[in-house]
């Protein structure tokens, strides 16, 4: 479902969001990347600029009259950058599509610790196969080098950040 977002703080302002996972939009209750167009400014308009903030959309409307949904909750950052064994620098959505698609996986973060070790917190769902680690070691190792250590850890739940928002990676490495 192809749902936009109003951001209404004015009924003058001309601007959306949508939610989106995987590139495309989704519905109420589902989370996903914000992803806003933004008309009213007096320069260059802001078309399908993506925020990196993950949210969900409320099934509510905003009483304003435009009947647009609300976002009900904001879950935190997308990702942060990671830097590979030889030095590449890459989005942490290149770690992010190793793991988020595979069955069987409730919640997942992952960690860099070094450019030597990485770290995959996993909640394990009804589904989880033990094989799943293996897949997530080497797409991981082919990514950041084959002789970086990837533990897979799994754990009861994932605690958000303190700031009460969710990343989906860390990275302790400084990009240079």
């Amino acid at each position: 479902m192809n749902v936009p977002v109003a951001v209404c703080t004015s009924p003058r302002k001309t601007s959306s969001s949508r939610s989106y996972a995987d590139g495309n939009p989704q519905p109420p209750g589902a989370s996903g990347e914000i992803v806003v167009t933004h008309l009213a400014g007096t320069g260059f308009p802001f078309v399908r600029y993506r925020t990196g903030d993950v949210a969900v959309l409320d099934e509510s409307r905003c009483p304003c009259g435009r009947g647009l949904p609300l976002i009900k909750e904001i879950q935190g950052r997308t990702t942060d950058f990671v830097v590979a064994k030889d030095g590449t620098v890459m989005h942490g959505l290149a770690l992010i599509y190793v793991v988020r698609d595979l069955p069987g996986i409730a919640k997942f973060k992952i960690v860099q610790e070094s450019t030597d070790r990485t770290r995959v917190l996993l909640v394990a769902g009804p589904d989880f196969d033990p094989r799943t680690t293996e897949r997530i070691r080497a797409g991981l190792a082919e990514r950041l080098g084959a002789d970086v250590a990837i533990d897979v850890e799994l754990v009861a739940d994932i605690p958000a950040e303190t700031s009460g928002k969710f990343r989906y990676v860390t990275s302790k490495v400084g990009v240079r």
